[in-house]
C-alpha cells in the first residue's frame, strides 16, 4: 500500500464516495485552511473523514477508513462562504492524526483494489444490475442509466450507493466498507428492501383506488391516508383532540380558518417527515394565542398612586405624569396615546415602576430586553421557511403571558444595533405605532394580532442613543439620579423594613443610623440609583444572620462597618489639586455624575493633536472642534499659532478605565489647553460641562443633575453651565442651593474673561 501524508475534512450530513463528484458550502474558518493548506502543498488532494451526528473530533480519531479525494473546483462567494466540488478518489486507512492550530493532518495508506476472479466480478455485476433493473421499473426513474457499461464492481458499488436513496448512517456503513464483495452484498439486500416496501405502496394505491369512485378526490385522499395508518397501525385520537381544540378557541374567523388548513397538511403529512413538526409547532403557537383573552382592568386613581408611593420614594413628577397617562387613557379608551419611555440611569427603578402600574390596574406585566438586538427578526419572528425559525419577542412574550392586554416593558431600547441582519428600531416601530399594531404581523405567525390593547412602557437608560424614529412617537419621562438624603430615605423607609422581613430580624436590631449609611453610599458604592446600595445593605444583613446562627458576638454596624464590608473601596474625593493644563470637567456615566481631569501637555511633534484615554467617537469629535476653535481665534487668545503647529498637543482623560462619550466635554477641553499653552493653573474648585462650536458657542448638555451632584461631592465651588439649561437647572436648585456656585454662559469668550483675563471678577455673573 501506498504512504503519504494529507491534511484532513471532517465533514457530517455529506458523503463522498469514490469515482464520484460532491459539491457542497461552509463557512467554517479551519475548514477554508485545510483546503488553502491542500491547494498550496498537497496538489489540492486531501483526506475526508466523514462523521455521524453527534461525533466530535475526539470520536473522530478511532475512525480509521477515510476517502482520499481531490479539489476539482473552488468558489469564494460573495457571502464569505466557500464552495467547493470534490471528486472521490479511493479508500484510505488513517493513522497518526495530528493537530496544529485546529488543522488536522494524518499518516495515511491507499487501499489497494480487492483482487477478484474476472469471471466472478462479471457474474456479481451482473446480479446487482439485474436488481438494479427491477428497481427501477418499480420507480420508473432513470438516474442508473450510467452504469450499464460497469463490470468493476469496486466502481459500480461506489457509484450506486451514491445514487440510491439511503440514510446518512446507512451510507456511512458502505463507505467504512473495504471489501467491495461485501458491499455488493449489502447493496442486494437494501435493493430488496426497497423494493418490498414500494410494492406494499403500490398494494395500497391499488385498494383504495378500487374501493372509491375516481370523481370524488377529496374522500379519496382520505381514504387512501386512512389505509396508510390502517397498514402502519396508527390512530387519530391526536387529530381529534386538535379539531375539538380549535373549535372551542376563541379566536377571529380567519384564525380558525388557517388552522383548519394546517390541520389538514398535518393529517396529510408522512409520519417521518421533517415537516410535520414544523406543522404541529406552528399550530400549537396558533392554540395558544391569546386572541380575544384579555385580563380584567381595575381602575382606581387611589390605588394606582398608593401603589406608586409604596413602591418609590420621591419622583413626583414621574408619578404625576404617570397617573395622568392612566386617567386619560381609561377615561378616553384613545389608541393615539403617545407610549411612555422612561429615561434614566441604572438603578433608579425604571421597571420597577412600570411592574408597580400592572399591580395597581390588576394586568399582567411581562418585560423583554431589546439590549444587543440587532436582527429584526427578534423583533418581528423568523419566516417559517427557515431552519430553526419562531416567532419573535413580542409574540413570544405574549403567548406565555396568556392576555392580550399586559403592561409590556421592553427594556434598554437605546441599546439596539443596526447591521446588515436589519433594523431592529424600524421592526420595533411597527410594534409600537398605534395607527397599524391593531394589524400586526408576525412573521412567523402570519396572521394579524391586535395589539392595541397593550400598555407599552420602554426603558432606556441614555436619551440620545434611542432610535431617532423610535424617539418622535414616544413621551420621554426622565427619572433622574437620588441624591444622597433621597437614598437615605429610601434605605430607611424601603430597603431596610423590607431586608428585616425577609432576613426575619426584629425591628430593634440593625438600626442604621444617618451617618452609616452616609458611609455606605459615599465609600462602598458608586451608582445612580440603588441597586448596588441594596446589595451593600444585604451584606451586613448576611453577615449579621450568620453571627447569630453560630452564636458570635453582634457587631454593630454603625460601630465597625469595615468588618461587615472590608476596607473602603471609594474614596470620598477625587478631586485631587489642578497643574497647569488640567481642567476640572464633569460627565454622565453609567453610575451617574462623575468629576472627569481633562489632561493637556505639549511637545515637538508631527501631529497637531494626540488623544489616549478611552475616548469614544463623540468625545474625539469634540476634541477637534475645540482645537480648531482656538487655531481659529489664536489672535483674540494671545496664542502662538507657530508654537501650536509646530509641536503636538496631547490630550489624556483617565478616568478608571471606563470609556468617555458624549456632547458635553467641549468647553473643558477648550480651557485645559489654554491652561497649558498659557501656563496657568485653574483651581479644582472650578468645574464645567457644556459642548462648545467652531464659533464658540456654548450648547446644552444632558445629566443635569448627575453632575450636580458629583460636583458638591468632590468640593467643587464654582461650576459654568450652558445657558440654555438654566430653566432645567433652576428646577433643581434644592440639590445646590448653598452648596455651589453656578455661571451660566453662552459663549466661550465669557469664561476665557473669567479665567483668564486680568480682572478675575465674577460679581457680575448671574447664578
Amino acid at each position: 500500500m501506498i504512504k503519504t501524508n494529507l491534511p484532513i475534512l471532517f465533514i457530517k450530513n455529506h458523503e463522498i464516495f469514490p469515482y464520484c463528484e460532491t459539491k457542497f458550502e461552509f463557512s467554517d474558518i479551519n475548514f477554508k485552511k485545510t483546503i488553502s493548506l491542500s491547494e498550496n502543498i498537497y496538489d489540492n488532494c486531501l483526506v475526508i473523514i466523514h462523521q455521524r451526528q453527534g461525533d466530535n473530533l475526539e470520536n473522530s480519531h478511532n475512525i480509521n477508513v477515510g476517502i482520499l479525494a481531490k479539489i476539482n473546483l473552488k468558489i469564494d462567494m460573495p457571502n464569505g462562504n466557500m464552495r467547493i466540488s470534490l471528486k472521490g478518489i479511493n479508500r484510505v486507512v488513517v493513522e497518526h492524526i495530528k493537530e496544529e492550530d485546529l488543522v488536522y493532518e494524518a499518516d495515511i495508506e491507499i487501499i489497494n483494489k480487492e483482487e477478484l476472479d474476472p469471471i466472478k466480478e462479471i457474474a456479481m455485476s451482473r446480479t446487482l444490475k439485474k436488481s438494479l433493473d427491477e428497481y427501477i421499473k418499480l420507480t420508473d426513474t432513470n438516474i442508473f442509466d450510467n452504469v450499464k457499461d460497469i463490470h468493476d464492481i469496486d466502481k459500480l458499488t461506489d457509484i450506486v450507493v451514491n445514487l440510491l436513496e439511503l440514510d446518512h448512517n446507512r451510507k456511512l456503513r458502505y463507505l467504512k466498507e473495504k471489501r467491495a464483495v461485501k458491499r455488493l452484498e449489502m447493496l442486494l439486500d437494501d435493493i430488496e428492501y426497497e423494493k418490498s416496501i414500494i410494492k406494499i405502496e403500490h398494494e395500497i394505491d391499488l385498494k383504495v383506488t378500487h374501493e372509491l369512485d375516481k370523481s370524488q378526490k377529496e374522500f379519496y385522499l382520505k381514504e387512501k391516508l386512512n389505509a396508510i395508518k390502517e397498514e402502519l397501525g396508527e390512530d387519530e385520537t391526536e387529530y381529534l383532540i386538535l379539531e375539538e381544540k380549535i373549535k372551542k378557541l376563541d379566536a377571529p374567523k380567519g384564525i380558525k380558518k388557517r388552522l383548519e388548513i394546517e390541520l389538514n397538511r398535518y393529517k396529510s403529512c408522512n409520519s417521518n417527515s421533517p415537516e410535520i413538526g414544523i406543522i404541529r409547532n406552528y399550530i400549537d403557537i396558533l392554540l395558544n394565542l391569546p386572541w380575544n383573552k384579555s385580563s380584567k382592568e381595575i381602575f382606581d386613581p387611589v390605588k394606582v398612586r398608593e401603589s406608586l408611593e409604596a413602591t418609590h420614594f420621591g419622583l413626583d413628577e414621574t408619578k404625576e405624569r404617570i397617573i395622568e397617562h392612566i386617567m386619560v387613557r381609561h377615561k378616553t379608551d384613545s389608541k393615539n396615546l403617545p407610549i411612555l419611555c422612561l429615561v434614566g440611569p441604572p438603578g433608579v427603578g425604571k421597571t420597577s415602576i412600570a411592574s408597580s402600574i400592572a399591580e395597581a390596574l390588576n394586568l399582567k406585566c411581562v418585560k423583554i430586553s431589546v439590549g444587543g438586538v440587532n436582527d429584526e427578526a427578534e423583533i418581528i419572528g423568523h419566516r417559517r421557511t427557515y431552519v430553526g425559525a419562531a416567532p419573535g419577542k413580542i409574540m413570544s412574550s405574549i403567548q406565555k403571558i396568556g392576555v392580550n392586554n399586559p403592561v409590556f416593558i421592553i427594556d434598554e431600547i437605546d441599546k439596539m444595533t443596526k447591521d446588515i441582519k436589519g433594523d431592529p428600531a424600524s421592526a420595533l416601530l411597527e410594534v409600537l405605532d398605534k395607527e397599524q399594531n391593531d394589524k400586526f404581523v408576525d412573521h412567523f405567525i402570519d396572521e394579524e394580532f391586535d395589539l392595541s390593547k397593550v400598555m407599552f412602557i420602554l426603558t432606556a437608560n441614555y436619551l440620545d442613543k434611542i432610535p431617532e424614529e423610535l424617539r418622535d412617537r414616544m413621551e420621554i419621562i426622565t427619572i433622574s439620579s437620588y441624591t444622597e438624603y433621597e437614598k437615605i430615605k429610601i434605605a430607611k423607609n424601603y430597603i431596610i423594613p423590607k431586608l428585616k422581613n425577609e432576613y426575619k430580624i426584629d425591628d430593634k436590631e440593625l438600626d442604621f443610623d444617618k451617618k452609616t449609611l452616609t458611609n455606605i453610599i459615599r465609600c462602598y458604592t458608586k451608582e445612580s440609583g440603588v441597586r448596588e446600595f441594596t446589595r451593600v445593605l444585604e451584606k451586613i444583613f448576611r453577615k449579621y444572620v450568620c453571627l447569630k446562627i453560630e452564636n458570635k458576638e453582634l457587631i454593630n454596624p454603625n460601630e465597625d462597618l469595615e468588618s461587615f464590608l472590608g476596607v473602603i473601596k471609594y474614596q470620598n474625593s477625587n478631586n485631587m489639586i489642578n497643574s497647569k493644563g488640567v481642567v476640572t470637567g464633569l460627565a454622565y456615566t453609567p453610575y451617574g455624575g462623575e468629576i472627569v481631569k481633562i489632561e493637556t501637555i505639549c511637545y515637538p511633534g508631527r501631529d497637531s493633536i494626540k488623544i489616549t484615554g478611552q475616548v469614544g467617537d463623540i468625545m474625539e469629535e469634540s476634541i477637534n472642534v475645540a482645537l480648531g476653535y482656538l487655531k481659529g481665534n489664536y489672535k483674540n487668545f494671545n496664542l502662538d499659532i507657530d508654537f501650536i503647529n509646530n509641536n503636538t498637543i496631547h490630550l489624556n482623560v483617565p478616568n478608571n478605565s471606563i470609556k468617555k462619550d458624549g456632547p458635553s466635554a467641549g468647553i473643558t477641553i477648550v480651557t485645559s489647553i489654554l491652561s497649558y499653552l498659557k501656563g496657568k493653573d485653574i483651581s479644582n474648585k472650578i468645574s464645567m460641562s457644556g459642548e462648545i462650536t467652531l464659533t464658540g458657542k456654548i450648547l446644552k448638555v444632558g445629566g443635569i443633575k448627575e453632575k450636580l451632584i458629583a460636583a458638591i461631592n468632590n468640593n467643587v465651588e464654582i461650576i459654568f453651565l450652558p445657558l440654555q439649561n438654566k430653566e432645567e437647572v433652576q428646577k433643581i436648585d434644592y440639590i445646590y442651593k448653598n452648596k455651589l456656585r453656578v455661571v451660566f454662559v453662552s459663549n466661550y469668550n465669557e469664561i476665557y474673561n473669567i479665567l483668564f483675563s486680568v480682572k478675575d471678577s465674577m460679581s457680575n455673573k448671574e447664578k
